[in-house]
């Protein structure tokens, strides 16, 4: 799989990674128990097997994302992904519609209009243990608002990151 990412600045990364690292302090699934190199709190724009490196893109990528509410996603039985929702601003809805025309044939649930924007915190978490896992993201707060740093290029066959524009 392939994808196109908003990364972070520095204090939104770090932030995000505490979230992820109270995660694994109470012993629940997170995606900072991952540590590639290349495992950073981002943004997922498109997703794909062919979606190629884009060289330019016609919209300017946001600056800032606003942070929206707790979603849960589902990750087979008994099992979901919890993410806290990003507010699809007309800027990051005009930046989204540039990649995808620069990057095409990504999957539908990337598509214009089918997105649904979001940082993950992490994957298969137990129905049983959502309530703890919900206590720790309030007990681990984020700024309201990430400070985006990039866009990139994630290639999963190679496990390379190529940064664009």
């Amino acid at each position: 799989m392939r994808s196109i990412e908003l990364v972070l600045e520095p204090s939104s990364d770090a932030a995000v990674r505490a979230v992820w690292s109270a995660l694994v302090d109470a012993d629940l699934p997170s995606l900072g128990r991952h540590p590639s190199p290349s495992n950073a709190p981002h943004v997922t724009l498109a997703a794909g097997p062919t979606v190629p490196v884009p060289t330019a893109f016609d919209a300017p990528a946001p600056e800032s994302l606003l942070l929206g509410g707790v979603l849960l996603f589902p990750a087979g039985p008994g099992r979901s992904v919890l993410v806290r929702s990003v507010v699809l601003d007309p800027v990051l809805a005009a930046f989204h519609a540039a990649v995808h025309r620069a990057a095409p044939d990504a999957v539908d649930t990337t598509l214009p209009g089918r997105w649904s924007p979001h940082v993950s915190f992490a994957r298969r978490v137990r129905d049983a243990d959502l309530p703890r896992a919900v206590e720790v993201l309030r007990e681990c707060p984020l700024p309201p608002t990430l400070q985006v740093a990039g866009v990139r290029h994630w290639d999963g066959e190679t496990r390379t990151v190529t940064p664009v524009g």
